[in-house]
């Protein structure tokens, strides 16, 4: 149990002085080899493309296909779609069509471009955007869900409702956790704090814009603010208070949750071997999972 928290403490240390996107890990049961040591790296190819291809971009395909379809109907279902933008829910399903969308565009850029030597151990653009989406996308979801099942349902289950406040969760678990093995970094958590305060000052700035909600003018809600429990104008203390618990702490909280879910699973590594006095060489091997075609 010590040495247990002590490594988890070790690791967390590691991930707030390495880059936000960094894809070293920790060489565990690597052997030292003789002049050297091995350490271990994320397999970008086989981490964002995995093996077997064509299944794993299908099912790519398949849950893309989903969660637009699911923006869509819910789009669709409005009585008021100028509004539909203002709510919390719909940005944090933004953010996860834009995950799926790229995901599925960097398994199909490396299921055609084969790497260089080496640009394996290298995270580019592609990478640091699939991987950012997925550390705002999981545990925005995750937030997003609790704070409409405890606040703001209405007791009445409709599907889009179901899917837009749990079921993609589930989608983005499959796609990123099962599929990809994609680990969340401590540091990306700032990611998704600052997406969290970005609509936190929306949700504010609207309130007190005058601009008017469209909901309230038809007689279906009675103030004119986006959700009933952040009524920044009558019941400021209120809204106040949940604004600093989901910031401060359902947040980091749940954000430390779906990194430590995110591995679980055994992560595509690739072992480098290092010399005294020299960098990376070319050896490299697979580790954690056995080799697939």
């Amino acid at each position: 149990m010590m040495n247990c928290l002590r490594v988890s403490c070790t690791n967390a240390r590691r991930e707030l002085t390495s880059p936000m996107f960094d894809l070293s890990e920790p060489a565990v049961d690597l052997a030292s080899t003789e002049g050297g040591v091995l350490t271990s790296s994320i397999d970008v190819s086989k981490t964002f493309c995995p093996r077997p291809r064509i299944p794993f971009i299908a099912t790519k395909v398949f849950l893309s296909a989903w969660v637009i379809a699911m923006m869509a109907l819910s789009i669709e279902q409005t009585q008021f779609e100028s509004f539909w933008l203002a709510y919390l829910t719909h940005w944090g399903w933004t953010v996860t069509v834009a995950y799926f969308l790229s995901s599925l565009g960097t398994a199909c850029y490396f299921s055609k471009c084969e790497l260089a030597d080496g640009a394996g151990r290298t995270s580019g653009v592609l990478i640091k955007l699939t991987w950012g989406l997925l550390a705002i996308a999981l545990p925005g979801e995750v937030v997003i869900c609790l704070l409409f099942w405890f606040l703001e349902f209405d007791g009445t289950v409709r599907y889009v409702s179901l899917m837009l406040h749990g079921i993609g969760i589930v989608l983005i678990v499959i796609d990123g956790i099962l599929i990809n093995r994609i680990p969340l970094r401590i540091k990306q958590f700032f990611l998704f704090e600052a997406f969290s305060a970005l609509y936190l000052v929306w949700n504010v700035a609207f309130s007190f814009s005058g601009l008017g909600n469209p909901y309230k003018e038809s007689g279906a809600q009675d103030d004119d603010a986006i959700y009933s429990s952040m009524r920044w104008k009558t019941n400021t203390s209120s809204a106040v208070t949940v604004a600093v618990l989901v910031l401060l702490v359902a947040n980091p909280i749940l954000f430390l949750l779906c990194r430590a879910m995110s591995r679980l699973l055994p992560m595509r590594l690739i072992a480098t071997e290092t010399k005294s006095g020299e960098i990376e060489l070319g050896f490299s091997q697979n580790v954690g999972e056995p080799e697939q075609v």
